[in-house]
């Protein structure tokens, strides 16, 4: 039985590196189109409530520091928006918010799917989430706890930004950027 899952490992990571592009290298294409075309995004800003308090779109969008620390510099069509404090979901158009939506259990029981080999499990899932991405529920809250975004993908990979008190994720190739939120990433066979 040990043997059998030790081979279905390995013969998943042979699969992911024959037919899946690297979701780090995708990442960086999609940072260095951001920062010389553009992305299309929506910007919804939060309140401790998590009441939209704020909806700013544009279709060449990009996110830098700002001189000021914690301030992000946002480029909308050719305008600049500055933005610090609030709660804001910048998401690439393309990507839906389904909190509206989504039945969101939070009393999580994976009782009976348990592994054996929870050292080689992480193993896999760390670098299948570098290569190919792994099949995520985000729940995003604001700095409250309230929650003001689920969104869902098959390929989801999360890394840290150079952006101040910002998460940087890629959902199916799309750009997701969470600033001063807290945020759950949960497998979505967990919830379901």
């Amino acid at each position: 039985m040990k043997m059998k899952k030790i081979l279905i490992g390995i013969l998943i990571i042979a699969v992911a590196l024959s037919f899946a592009g690297c979701t780090k290298l995708q990442s960086q294409i999609k940072d260095f189109k951001a920062e010389t075309l553009g992305l299309g995004r929506n910007f919804t800003v939060y309140d401790d409530f998590g009441n939209e308090t704020m909806k700013v779109s544009g279709s060449s969008t990009d996110i830098q520091s700002s001189d000021v620390e914690g301030v992000l510099l946002i480029t909308i069509d050719g305008s600049t928006w500055q933005h610090v404090g609030s709660s804001m979901v910048a998401v690439e158009t393309g990507i839906e918010n389904i909190v509206d939506t989504y039945e969101l259990n939070t009393n999580i029981d994976t009782t009976g799917d348990a592994s054996l080999f929870t050292g080689l499990d992480r193993k896999i899932n760390n670098f299948m989430a570098g290569m190919t991405g792994l099949e995520r529920v985000l729940v995003v809250k604001n700095q409250s706890g309230v929650i003001v975004g689920v969104y869902e993908g098959n390929n989801v990979f999360v890394e840290d930004s150079a952006l101040p008190n910002t998460t940087k994720i890629l959902i199916d190739g799309k750009r997701l950027h969470i600033y001063r939120s807290d945020f759950e990433i949960f497998e979505q066979k967990m919830l379901r």
